[in-house]
């Protein structure tokens, strides 16, 4: 029975303690709808209103600030007016003063904040050494932990943003994004340790793991995909679509490359386009290319000014000022190289040998000189049921030919003297009756003039024959007319002498 009195005393004693300790805090204050549990918990609080505060020394300063909750050991323990402040956890919002709307929950969140307003922090030592910034939302364990005055950061994962001092306007999604961003302003970085060495760079947008992870001080970068751009530091202007594409570019700027492994050795080279995976995949220095499709360019290294269209297009070539379509690495269906100099511009149509003399080349040999003559293909090897074409059904072709003189309807200013196609006879006719070949007109014509003179030659053969017979008949004449006159003159003589 004594035991259970003197219990009972001790619980007596207990709660005259506390009802000492709460008459003697309320003496003090005159604010209303005020709730505090905890040693010097709002202590020193005035006039403020609606304020809440659970823990050692929450709250303690605090004289007129209103509507602030503190849940925690020294939570908002240097508030004085600032108001509507939520803190959970010990020492959380520990060094405001007269910031509003903060809201932060975890050990030693918002610490540092002073005047700082409108800023949330979930983390332990999130948003710890902010002091003055505003707008900022960090969530993750030490997430904007050394964020001074930056303003509008959104921070979320483990140690995202966790070095932004002075930087505006960044998101980091993902444990370490852009965790070393000091100053740099206006990027996004959604991935683990996307932007990840991101300092004084501005406007950069990196999704994907590791997604622009050694970028520096490079601006108005962008980069989707596991490790995209991962090795850039100072680049700028860089597009990057696809795991590990644009991979090694340092300082590149103004490159695109859409496709996993897209420009992936890329270190310096600028202005290039890729499209496909492994597209200019061993690119470095090269500048200003252009390739579309997969492995297109794909060996090209220092060349610049280079266009490959098509999957494997130009995989083996390496030199400048190139053009490449096609479907393969072999044979191109068309290669050309680019010039200023119009005479030494060049186009192979499935074929890569063009000559230094040659303007156009097509694989089966037609080619037209830089002199502007065009060359048809005309080899043995290409042609199949070789029939001789005969005088008759040549003249019968050159008959039927009417020349005839005409403009384009889409050129009017030049006359011009040929054929019509849908007039001229089959045998030098096309399939459409639309279009027609020099070759087959000058075929015709050759054997017409060939038959010209094969008749000519005959006639001029006949007439020295008759020449030579006629010949040969007045030689007999002049002879039988020598002889007649000797006669004659012999018989002259005879005469005299008688």
């Amino acid at each position: 029975m004594n035991m259970i009195n003197s219990k009972r005393t001790a619980i007596s004693l207990t709660l005259a303690s506390i009802l000492a300790v709460v008459a003697t805090q309320a003496l003090a204050q005159t604010g209303t709808g005020l709730t505090q549990y905890g040693t010097d918990a709002l202590i020193n609080n005035t006039f403020g209103d609606d304020n809440s505060a659970f823990g050692y020394n929450a709250l303690f300063s605090n004289t007129t600030g209103s509507s602030n909750t503190a849940n925690g050991a020294e939570s908002l323990y240097s508030n004085t007016t600032g108001f509507r402040n939520t803190a959970n956890g010990a020492e959380s919002l520990y060094s405001n003063t007269t910031g509003n709307s903060n809201t932060a929950s975890g050990g030693s969140a918002l610490y540092s904040n002073t005047t700082g307003g409108a800023n949330t922090a979930s983390g332990y030592r999130s948003l710890y050494a902010n002091t003055t910034g505003l707008y900022n939302t960090a969530t993750g364990y030490r997430s904007l932990q050394n964020n001074t005055t930056g303003d509008y950061n959104t921070a979320s994962g483990y140690y995202a943003l966790s070095y932004n001092s002075e930087g505006n306007n960044n998101s980091a999604l993902g444990n370490r994004a852009l965790q070393n961003n000091t100053t740099g302003s206006y990027n996004a970085a959604m991935g683990t340790s996307s932007l990840y060495s991101n300092t004084t760079g501005d406007y950069n947008t990196a999704s994907g793991y590791n997604a622009l992870h050694l970028n520096s001080e490079g601006n108005d970068n962008a980069a989707f995909g596991n490790s995209a751009l991962y090795s850039n530091t100072t680049g700028t202007y860089n597009t990057a679509m696809g795991t590990s594409s644009l991979y090694s570019n340092i300082t590149g700027g103004g490159n695109t490359a859409f496709g996993g492994g897209a420009l992936y050795s890329n270190t310096t080279g600028t202005n290039n386009g890729a499209q496909g995976s492994f597209a200019l995949y061993r690119n470095t220095t090269g500048s200003n290319n252009l390739a579309m499709g997969p492995a297109s360019g794909f060996s090209n290294s220092t060349g610049n000014n280079n266009v490959f269209l098509g999957y494997n297009a130009g995989a083996f070539a390496t030199g400048s000022n190139q053009l490449y379509i096609s479907s393969n690495a072999v044979t191109p269906l068309l290669y050309g190289v680019f010039s200023r100099t119009p005479s030494a511009n060049k186009l192979g149509i499935g074929t890569q040998s063009v000559s230094a003399a040659q303007a156009i080349k097509v694989w089966n040999g037609a080619h037209l000189t830089t002199g502007g003559v065009w060359t048809n293909a005309s080899s043995r090897e290409l042609k199949d049921n070789i029939q001789t074409l005969s005088a008759e059904d040549a003249n019968a072709a050159l008959a039927a030919l009417s020349p005839v003189r005409y403009v384009y309807k889409n050129s009017r200013d030049e006359e011009y003297v040929g054929f019509i196609a849908e007039d001229v006879p089959e045998l030098v006719a096309t399939n459409d009756h639309k279009s027609l070949s020099p070759m087959d007109i000058v075929a015709v014509l050759t054997t017409v003039t060939k038959d010209q003179i094969l008749r000519k030659d005959a006639e001029i053969a006949a007439l020295r024959d008759a020449l030579a017979k006629q010949d040969e008949r007045m030689l007999q004449m002049e002879m039988a007319l020598a002889e007649l006159l000797r006669q004659q003159a012999d018989e002259a003589q005879v005469s005299l002498a008688n």
